[in-house]
């Protein structure tokens, strides 16, 4: 008997079209993870937090396979970008790059992270040079950036974490003390007495970008869809996070001087899912202007993840979202 839990209304056709562009998707390998850093910024080093497109112009994504933390959300139509963040050994290409809104820096400056994109929304600007925010702007510093000729712009930008590093070198930046909202210890458990099983998440954030998150046992990573397809890295494999954070956020569309632009609310707080080992559990997040991103289970406790990487969705309140204990073909329900 499948068990699923609905929490949000509606629901969505799913469809299996196979790999994107042919190609045979292939299982994230099992990762000893015990022996690395896998929080940005523990190993020392300032984290950066790249922003990469998500159109099906960029796909399939460099580098994405690699980060210990990615945040998903949706930017103007709901069109999700990624923000990646790396740990230890990088990936020598990570893009396309693609431009900032104003509540990406916010995410960056909860992290203690720089900021890397290429352009800016007119209130991302404005809050950059107001705040003198630290960023790595292609427009501002090309130098750790490339364009791959065998892609169209604006879809083809790239960068790297050790020409990152070069320019931080050149051109240091003043960054302020961050973290991330969860813990990641080697024995860290939740205590929660009301988890639910649940082997598939999905996530409607309209045509192209519906994601389904499918749990596999054996290697404990969440395999992770979208609009259909096996959500693949350049280099084949799949996109398979240990743990998936799902805040529920107000987001809307809006007019910056006249120009399509987006905000997301992270000011405040609402409801938390977190799914990880096969389980959901419920929890709730909360944000002021003078705190950063704090996470909590329902009943007060820590979010206390297992070792792995973490992808956070930043989730409109408003769409529809579904976890289910049954196997994908059965599709969640509501109850």
């Amino acid at each position: 008997m499948t068990v699923a839990v609905v929490l949000a209304a509606g629901m969505l056709a799913w469809r299996d079209t196979g790999p994107q562009g042919g190609q045979a998707a292939h299982e994230a390998p099992a990762s000893p993870e015990v022996e690395r850093v896998l929080i940005p910024g523990a190993d020392g080093e300032t984290p950066f937090l790249v922003v990469i497109e998500n159109t099906p112009q960029a796909r399939p994504q460099s580098g994405l396979a690699d980060a210990c933390l990615v945040y998903a959300l949706p930017t103007e139509a709901r069109i999700t970008r990624f923000l990646a963040s790396y740990c230890g050994d990088a990936p020598t290409a990570i893009g396309p790059v693609r431009s900032a809104r104003m509540y990406m820096l916010e995410i960056a400056s909860d992290l203690g992270a720089i900021l890397v994109h290429a352009g800016h929304s007119a209130e991302a600007l404005a809050s950059i040079r107001a705040r003198k925010l630290p960023v790595i702007n292609e427009f501002w510093a090309s130098g750790p950036f490339w364009r791959d000729p065998t892609r169209k712009m604006p879809h083809n930008l790239y960068t790297r974490t050790d020409r990152l590093r070069a320019e931080l070198r050149k051109k240091p930046l003043n960054v302020r003390m961050g973290s991330v909202p969860y813990s990641m210890e080697p024995a860290a458990r939740m205590v929660v007495l009301d988890a639910m099983p649940s082997e598939t998440v999905v996530l409607d954030y309209g045509p192209l970008y519906a994601v389904r998150y499918r749990y596999d046992a054996g290697q404990r990573r969440y395999l992770r869809d979208q609009d259909g397809r096996p959500h693949l890295d350049a280099d084949g494999r799949q996109i398979a996070p240990a743990s998936v954070l799902i805040a529920f956020v107000q987001w809307r569309d809006v007019l910056e001087q006249g120009a399509p632009s987006s905000k997301i609310n992270l000011i405040g707080g609402g409801r938390l899912a977190i799914i990880t080992e096969g389980r959901i559990v419920e929890g709730t997040w909360r944000r002021s202007k003078d705190r950063p991103l704090a996470l909590q289970t329902a009943t007060g406790g820590p979010v206390a993840l297992p070792r792995g990487p973490v992808w956070i969705e930043l989730f409109p309140v408003d769409r529809p979202f579904a976890a289910s204990a049954g196997p994908p073909g059965a599709g969640p329900r509501p109850r």
